[in-house]
């Protein structure tokens, strides 16, 4: 009986394995974070250079690289320098009730204006300077402004005097809002020491303008008080929620 053995050919070379990391992406980009010194099994994995930095390569979309020493950093502390440029927060903020976390940064202006009960910017009031600026930071917002009036226009002199124009309506709560107390000059208010104090009202972007007038505290400051050349200016801050 004949036995027939095929020889085992031999292996004389591998070719080089390729390693894939992280899911498919874009040319140009590696989605995992990885130092380029590292190695898998004994097997180097070779970079450009050697950075020690956690990163996300994307040569596509302009997201952060390790190639360069103005890179953010994360210490083995979990802390985030920035050696350049700045933190960005996105255009549609996501809310968050973990009271740790910062959601929300914006910086902006806003026109306050002079109302009467309508809550109308068109009664032909006019202004010598009405500007403002906010900071808005997680559910707070922080805001200065200056309002001069040179006419009321068509506005009621009898109806509480109301300032419009704020960039957030403040949170609808059973908190009481904060009260600021402003600067005011050519008011017309009848008896020297009626200092005003402004409100942010709940759920609403304006605040109502009080006036110290009477032995148990507050009334409404009258449009007809606030005079044709008021003045007020004034910083605070109130909760949006």
């Amino acid at each position: 009986m004949s036995i027939n053995v095929t020889p085992i050919p031999r292996l004389t070379s591998f070719a080089t394995p390729n390693i894939t990391i992280g899911a498919s992406a874009a040319a140009g980009s590696a989605p995992s974070a990885i130092r380029s010194d590292s190695t898998i099994e004994g097997m180097a994995l070779v970079g450009t250079t050697v950075d020690d930095s956690i990163v996300r390569f994307d040569g596509t979309a302009g997201q952060v690289q390790g190639y360069t020493s103005l890179s953010p950093t994360i210490s083995d502390a979990g802390i985030v320098s920035l050696t350049s440029g700045a933190l960005k927060w996105p255009a549609t903020v996501i809310p968050s009730a973990e009271p740790n976390t910062m959601f929300d940064y914006e910086m902006g202006t806003w026109t306050p204006v002079l109302w009467d009960s309508t809550q109308d910017s068109d009664e032909s009031q006019t202004y010598d300077r009405n500007v403002g600026t906010y900071l808005k930071i997680g559910r707070f917002v922080y805001y200065y402004f200056t309002m001069e009036v040179t006419s009321l226009g068509s506005l009621t002199g009898g109806d509480a005097a109301l300032i419009g124009g704020l960039p957030f309506p403040a949170r609808n709560s059973t908190d009481a809002s904060p009260a600021f107390a402003p600067e005011v000059r050519n008011m017309l208010l009848g008896t020297a020491g009626f200092n005003p104090t402004i409100v942010p009202l709940d759920n609403r972007s304006y605040m109502n303008v009080r006036l110290y007038d009477a032995t148990g505290g507050t009334t409404n400051l009258l449009v007809s008080e606030w005079g044709a050349n008021g003045d007020m200016r004034a910083a605070g801050f109130y909760d949006v929620g």
